[in-house]
């Protein structure tokens, strides 16, 4: 029998309330997790940009740039291996529970391909529709926006995936949306207080305030990527759980078992 769709529309309030939640009753995966396979490749690789920007050498400007695409490789790797493991953490304090750095991990390496495999389509569906005057981009957004959660949570192929976020965001589009300039809001003010705090440490007694202000710009980037990482993916599965309780009904425990 189908399940009944409970009259309790997605509240952004709620979806923020619960990203929040994880992040503090779980930092040591959510934070500890998003530094390490994001935060730090992304300051490795902005400082490989760095260390050689003023080079003059054709062959090293061309293995900085071969460098600079494996290291972006990789890092679309980590990002797929982090939204997993964030993903297992959010249902699992959802649940009323804390998982485990190697449950998270567990979660993550079990779905690694469909992961790898959905993030590659969906990324280069939003830039085509980026390209195509932005709307259509920001509606791929939009309409897929629980992806990664169903594709790890649920266990489904990367096209099955893709209809079942598709028939979750039906009827929540426009919150969606909200949600969207909301975090993106969030950013902006993060990244500000970050810029205004990183001004404030080097001053304008520095000997060498170029070089410093440099050093300074790689430290926040990391720090930067860390809590975007953290939080977008943390709220993107706070909104998947969300919508599932909606049209499904709440399933508490339902997706925990396979971890147990």
């Amino acid at each position: 029998m189908a399940h009944q769709i409970i009259d309790r529309a997605p509240a952004i309030g709620r979806i923020l309330t619960r990203a929040f939640s994880v992040m503090a009753h779980n930092p040591l995966v959510t934070f500890g997790t998003s530094l390490v396979l994001s935060g730090l490749p992304g300051v490795l690789l902005n400082y490989l940009i760095f260390n050689q920007r003023d080079t003059q050498s054709t062959g090293l400007t061309i293995a900085v740039i071969m460098s600079g695409a494996l290291f972006l490789l990789i890092s679309f790797v980590l990002h797929a291996l982090v939204q997993g493991c964030l993903v297992r953490a959010t249902i699992a304090d959802s649940e009323g529970r804390k998982a485990s750095l190697s449950e998270c991990i567990g979660a993550a390496v079990a779905r690694f391909l469909p992961l790898i495999g959905a993030s590659l389509l969906l990324g280069l569906a939003i830039v085509l529709g980026v390209l195509l005057l932005v709307i259509p981009g920001i509606m791929l957004i939009i309409i897929y926006a629980a992806l990664i959660p169903v594709t790890v949570e649920e266990r489904l192929g990367v096209m099955e995936a893709f209809r079942r976020a598709s028939e979750l965001s039906k009827g929540a589009r426009w919150k969606i949306l909200g949600l969207a300039v909301l975090v993106l809001l969030i950013f902006w003010l993060f990244m500000v207080a970050v810029g205004l705090v990183q001004v404030a440490l080097i001053g304008s007694s520095s000997s060498d305030l170029s070089r410093a202000f440099s050093i300074s710009a790689l430290l926040v980037s990391g720090l930067s990527s860390t809590f975007m990482t953290c939080f977008w993916s943390t709220t993107q599965t706070a909104l998947y759980v969300e919508l599932r309780d909606w049209k499904d009904g709440p399933a508490t425990g339902r997706l925990g078992e396979i971890f147990q």
